[in-house]
């Protein structure tokens, strides 16, 4: 196994990659990207955000698989990763669009994400001591801070609950599916985490 660098694509510059490090096969020589993670919630598969992280650096580096080995929810991970070409594209496509706004200078759409909200911060870093009407847009937001603070209270409950008919079990089931499970550091409180997408 090999520590590497900061990598760049040969066709292209704008795309780089930082994997943690590569290994070479010993009878067949090819080249594999290793990524290392830890997390606190329990794996039923290759988390998305990771396992775009690991196509992307297959695509910089050339190479047709990757293992992730991590320690989640405290359990020994590994798993593989097979280049998906069209999966690849995809990526190099968003990728592309990206890079041509950037050097256009053309400003992200509202899509909700906290990256683009963490832009927003960046590009006014001073504060006057002015007033701006929000119009309708102020109005939603005032809407819909109400509805969160309602959301995260009815939330709150739900969770309570969740914990009370939990006791000490590790998952929490529904028609035979995990959707929660206790999770604690050492020994400390145990928190609930809710599986991301269940119904």
């Amino acid at each position: 196994m090999f520590l590497t660098g900061t990598w760049r694509h040969p066709q292209f510059d704008y795309l780089v990659a930082n994997p943690d490090a590569l290994a070479r096969h010993r009878e067949t020589g090819e080249w594999i990207v290793v990524e290392v993670k830890t997390s606190r919630s329990f794996w039923d598969d290759v988390p998305p955000a990771y396992r775009a992280q690991v196509v992307h650096y297959m695509d910089v580096m050339g190479c047709s698989r990757a293992v992730i080995v991590a320690v989640a929810g405290w359990q020994w991970e590994e798993r593989w990763v097979e280049l998906d070409e069209f999966e690849r594209d995809v990526q190099r496509s968003a990728a592309s669009r990206f890079w041509d706004h950037l050097a256009q200078v053309v400003q992200p759409e509202w899509d909700g994400s906290r990256a683009t909200y963490e832009a927003q911060r960046q590009l006014n870093p001073f504060i006057e001591d002015d007033e701006v009407d929000l119009g309708d847009t102020g109005r939603k937001l005032v809407r819909l801070q109400a509805k969160f603070d309602d959301a995260e209270k009815a939330l709150m409950k739900a969770k309570s609950e969740v914990l009370g008919l939990m006791g000490s079990a590790r998952h929490g089931v529904v028609d035979g599916v995990r959707v929660t499970s206790r999770q604690a550091r050492g020994n400390g409180t145990p928190w609930l985490v809710i599986k991301k997408g269940s119904k």
